[in-house]
């Protein structure tokens, strides 16, 4: 689903708002092959194969960075140095993928938990102001965290949830969003990508994100029907692993790696 005519707002700096600004125009034309995924950062390769070398290859010449997702773990070193000879810089996440035990663990967690009183919970979507965006892009910023194009947080161009805590000055305190990223032919369509967990400096240590992750899973699920996901934790990012083990996600036997091209991309990572 698209709404095929507004141009989405882009965000980070001048660097990522240009990969995002390739994407877009990159996605316009595979959204339709079921090989590549996209939530709103770069059109990345689905799933991998025997091409996948050449095809992120392919995708980061033209965006400035692209990715793998489910890289098979024995794959993912040969994968990473095969880029790096081609003169990328590469960064790598682990795969953490969540089904039942993610829904049942956040239901659970839901009925003992709750936000803070003077906070509310405001789905983004086609009528949020651009205001609320940017001071939204100012949180995730500030913890690393690439808010991807807006038309992909409103649901413009996918099944997705993207959920902002707000504090009573109306301002965003935290953020959490889910996204279905692939086609609807392609093997991994039920499993949707969770994550940009991210909160204002101020409101850090009251477990506001891991209330709004489990919040997004189960909004994920009973509005467009996905009971598996997946997210990419840095290895040793212990308060990541931490949430995600909590919500009922587990480290498993695939790895993501990313490919970002120096020249167009002076940063060396995506987002954190």
């Amino acid at each position: 689903m698209t709404n095929g005519s507004s141009e989405p707002h882009y965000f980070g700096n001048d660097d990522q708002q240009g990969m995002m600004r390739r994407a877009y125009a990159l996605w316009r034309i595979l959204r339709d092959d079921p090989l590549y995924s996209y939530y709103g950062r770069n059109v990345a390769l689905a799933e991998y194969d025997g091409d996948a070398v050449d095809r992120v290859d392919a995708l980061a010449r033209l965006q400035g960075a692209s990715s793998c997702f489910f890289v098979p773990l024995p794959q993912t070193q040969s994968f990473r140095d095969a880029l790096e000879q081609r003169g990328y810089k590469t960064d790598r996440f682990e795969n953490w993928r969540g089904q039942e035990s993610a829904l049942d663990a956040s239901e659970k967690l839901l009925a003992e938990r709750s936000l803070a009183d003077d906070l509310t919970v405001v789905t983004i979507d086609a009528d949020t102001p651009d205001e609320t965006m940017a001071a939204l892009d100012r949180v995730t910023a500030s913890c690393g965290v690439l808010l991807p194009q807006s038309n992909a947080m409103r649901g413009l161009e996918s099944a997705s949830v993207c959920l902002l805590a707000m504090d009573g000055a109306g301002q965003p305190v935290a953020s959490a969003a889910s996204v279905g990223t692939n086609h609807r032919d392609n093997p991994l369509a039920g499993e949707a990508w969770w994550g940009m967990l991210a909160t204002r400096e101020d409101r850090r240590g009251e477990g506001i994100a891991i209330v709004l992750g489990a919040m997004a899973l189960q909004a994920m699920h009973r509005q467009h029907g996905f009971s598996a996901f997946y997210t990419g934790v840095r290895a040793g990012n212990g308060a990541s692993e931490s949430l995600c083990s909590k919500l009922g996600f587990s480290c498993g036997d695939y790895g993501a790696i990313a490919a970002i091209d120096a020249q167009q991309f002076a940063g060396g990572r995506i987002t954190k």
